[in-house]
């Protein structure tokens, strides 16, 4: 969801420095925005116009209320808790071993007012949203039954499994004055506050030590001028903005993360049990300020003209490690339920000089706190024209085009410790290669198509991206004149942006001495996506039908890649699944960046709506879906920034494993009822996203990845409402249920084929029995919602 962007009053609210797209999304629960401020909204899953920014996959716009010259608002609440919900089946298995699922609540309450100051002159709006959501959570090991008699650590794991409740608050606050200055003009100054803290464990299988509090805040000031004259109408904007995510652990102690393995040995391992704190310590900004002016003309017959420009001034100040504490990989011995791990260093066999490593065992060392300071402005401009030729056929053409100037820090030096072991002497044998004498670490990357002076920063070799050129071309053509048949498509490429934090990561990983070595290609361009869709709408009495094909092809994705090569210029003896770990002597492994990453999907949609009318008192939709996505990302998905096998010649197309084939909505709603009341509902039918199988039963160096189907998705929600005249307002009651029929909806599998064995104990002919055995569910189970709304 990174390259999705929000526009709120025709401002983009975009993530400069994390992920999730919008900001303050990377990690939250909650919302952007306060859902009572909104007036309407739209979504854009493509082809949208030149005017919109830093977006190529789905842009949300929205428009905020406003005051008037009469008082009105809304107050409102919405619960459910532990009581209204039913148990998953892992959880009620939880419950049968001892871990009974903690109660909890969740309430959404909130309120808008809005009026005048001065009628028909000042008027002003306020909307505050509040959420407090307790998700629980069973803290369980698993493979336990690995170790018949429960030797060694294996009762201090089980001691550990308790019931824990994720914890998360949202405080959203919006304000708005509106000043009616004459006929032609207006001015609107509004405010927006966020904050959040939460408190959650990532993961089910893992202590509640490793727990971790997280603020999330962000400010923002907005102040819009609008000008109308006969023909034009200009829109200037400015405003101020701050954002902070800032999570941190109480815990002190090393993550120590125990492994199963039938061969105890590391590369055949599955998790049992997470314990100690996590590394995770960061405190990441982003502020700035921006301008930026529209302009609407429409004194030319058939055409509806506008172009703008937009100034962005931003700072990120980037601060934090990810290893804040040693992190401990261990396997557990399956004889006498020890770790290979002493509390200070790695035992078992092939232990390493530094005692970091061994056949059973690796240690990540904590890293030091980096910090970088970033200023990069954000320039765009744009123009389109929708243009109407005759009564039937409309033309939707624009252009628009964006620069910044400092986007992944090119003031950055890369350490004079890393260039000198790059180009130093290799000496290192992999998979039986002998480095030959006098060939440096450099020269073997070289032969395999590797330049490393192309990614060695020297605080002036990294150049801004000045080709981000987005034509976008759109048309409807009304067949008879008369709506009821109209023909539309377009063609249209959207450029999006890289995170901030990107150039953190480098900084970061290369502050640690002898350790891991992260570069970002110093030639770096900008990601997009081509989009493409055709489609035609039909009048079918009282129904509307559409249907439509679509094309996405997203380029130049920034990914993080395994650098590493043997003297030969390959990849060692690794399978086509591995990259080749490791770097130059004395150092951890090298790890390069670049935007390289590919994505595609073609689809087909098809609807059929029957909209409300008081006559009827009921409405329909019917609407399917089929999606064909392929990424060329090695674990299957376009979420991941890495892809750590990039560059091998078996680097291809797969199935996106975020995207099933196949997905059906139906929703309806009726208010001819008894009482008035009113019954409304949604069934989704989803085909299941496909699964991705790691099988190394041939070998460790034959690891392969194979396609598995998953479950269906099932699910109808229903919702039934009255409305009550109360004090001169409206008082409505509501009540949802949520998956009806409590279906388990399997979404998370155990996908570990195991390893080489002479007694296969799966169908694939790999060592693990738990293949393709249901770990988790998508979605709820049945859950009941109450909602009360006052509108006055």
């Amino acid at each position: 969801m990174d390259s999705v962007n929000v526009f709120i009053d025709g401002v983009g609210r975009k993530n400069n420095i994390l992920r999730g797209g919008v900001g303050g999304q990377d990690t939250s629960q909650g919302n952007p925005f306060p859902q009572t401020a909104i007036a309407e909204y739209r979504v854009l899953t493509q082809n949208y116009k030149a005017e919109y920014d830093q977006v190529s996959s789905v842009a949300i716009t929205a428009v905020t209320k406003s005051g008037g010259n009469e008082t009105h608002g809304n107050v409102y609440v919405n619960r459910t808790g532990s009581n209204w919900t039913s148990l998953s089946p892992i959880q009620e298995q939880d419950e049968a071993n001892g871990v009974k699922p903690p109660s909890y609540k969740q309430i959404e309450a909130g309120f808008s007012i809005g009026g005048a100051i001065k009628p028909d002159t000042l008027h002003y709006f306020l909307a505050y949203d509040g959420k407090t959501i307790d998700k629980p959570k069973q803290l369980t090991a698993q493979n336990l039954d690995k170790y018949p008699g429960s030797p060694g650590v294996i009762p201090t794991l089980a001691a550990q499994q308790v019931a824990f409740r994720n914890k998360f608050k949202e405080h959203l606050l919006f304000g708005k004055l509106s000043a009616e200055i004459n006929d032609s003009q207006r001015l609107d100054l509004s405010v927006t506050l966020r904050k959040e803290t939460s408190y959650a464990v990532d993961g089910d299988h893992t202590s509640a030590t490793t727990a971790i509090n997280n603020n999330n805040n962000e400010y923002r000031v907005d102040l819009a001028h609008e000008y109308t004259g006969d023909r034009w109408l200009n829109e200037a904007r400015m405003g101020l903005e701050r954002a902070q995510w800032n999570p941190q652990s109480d815990a002190t102690d090393p993550l120590v993360r125990y492994k199963y393995s039938p061969t105890n040995l590391l590369n055949n391992v599955q998790d049992i049990f997470f314990t100690g704190g996590s590394p995770n310590a960061q405190d990441r900004r982003q502020s700035g300020g921006y301008i930026k002016d529209d302009l609407t003309y429409t004194g030319l017959a058939g055409h509806v003209f506008k172009g703008g420009v937009q100034l962005k001034a931003m700072k990120y100040e980037l601060a934090g490690t990810a290893y804040r504490v040693p992190t401990i990989e261990t396997v557990v011995n399956t004889t006498t339920g020890l770790p290979y791990f002493n509390g200070l260093a790695c035992t078992g066999t092939t232990v390493s000089s530094d005692s970091l490593t061994s056949d059973q065992c690796r240690i990540t060392l904590a890293v030091p706190t980096a910090n970088t300071n970033i200023r990069n402005n954000q320039y765009g401009i744009y123009f389109q024209d929708d243009w109407k030729l005759t009564k039937q056929l409309e033309l939707n053409l624009g252009a628009r085009w964006d620069y910044e100037d400092n986007m992944l820090n090119n003031d950055y030096v890369t350490p004079a410790d890393r260039v000198a072991a790059l180009k130093g002497l290799d000496g290192r044998t992999v998979g039986g290669i002998t480095a030959p004498a006098n060939q440096t670490y450099a020269q073997s990357l070289a032969k395999g198509g590797i330049n490393i002076d192309d990614y060695i920063s020297n605080g002036s070799s990294r150049k801004a991206y000045k080709g981000a050129l987005a034509p976008r071309v759109g048309a409807s053509y009304d067949v008879l004149g008369d709506k009821a048949t109209v023909v539309y498509g377009g063609w249209g490429r959207s450029y999006d942006r890289k995170m901030a934090n990107n150039a953190l990561d480098e900084q970061q990983k290369n502050a640690q001495a002898g350790g891991e070595i992260w570069l970002i290609k110093n030639k770096y361009k900008m990601p997009f996506a081509d989009q493409f869709s055709l489609g035609v709408r039909q009048a079918l009495g009282s129904w509307n039908a559409d249907v439509a094909v679509s094309n996405i092809h997203a380029k130049n994705q920034f990914v993080w890649f395994g650098g590493n090569r043997d003297p030969n210029g390959g990849w060692g003896t690794q399978s086509s699944i591995d990259p080749l770990w490791g770097g130059p002597n004395g150092f951890g492994t090298l790890v390069l960046g670049d935007f390289v990453g590919e994505t595609k999907s073609s689809g087909l949609y098809v609807s059929l709506d029957k909209p409300y009318t008081a006559a009827s008192g009921w409405s329909m939709t019917v609407a399917y879906t089929y999606t064909s996505a392929k990424t060329k990302d090695r674990d299957w998905n376009d979420a991941d920034v890495f892809d750590w096998t990039y560059g091998k010649s078996t680097h291809s197309w797969n199935p996106n494993k975020d995207t099933e084939k196949h997905r059906l909505v139906v929703g309806g709603l009726m208010d001819k009822l008894p009482w008035g009341m009113q019954l409304s509902g949604k069934l989704t039918y989803g085909s299941g996203n496909p699964r991705q199988v790691t099988d190394c039963h041939l070998g460790w160096n034959q690891c392969r990845y194979l396609e598995a189907d998953s479950d269906s998705f099932k699910q109808l929600d229903m919702a039934l409402s009255k409305n009550f005249k109360v004090y001169g307002g409206d008082l409505q009651v509501r009540l949802d249920v949520l998956n009806l029929f409590n279906s388990a909806n399997w979404g998370y599998y155990n996908d570990w084929g195991g390893g080489p064995t002479t007694t296969p104990s799966n169908a694939i002919g790999g060592d693990n029995p738990d293949l393709g055995k249901r770990t988790g569910v998508r979605g709820s189970m049945r859950q009941f919602k109450l909602g009360v709304n006052y509108a006055f």
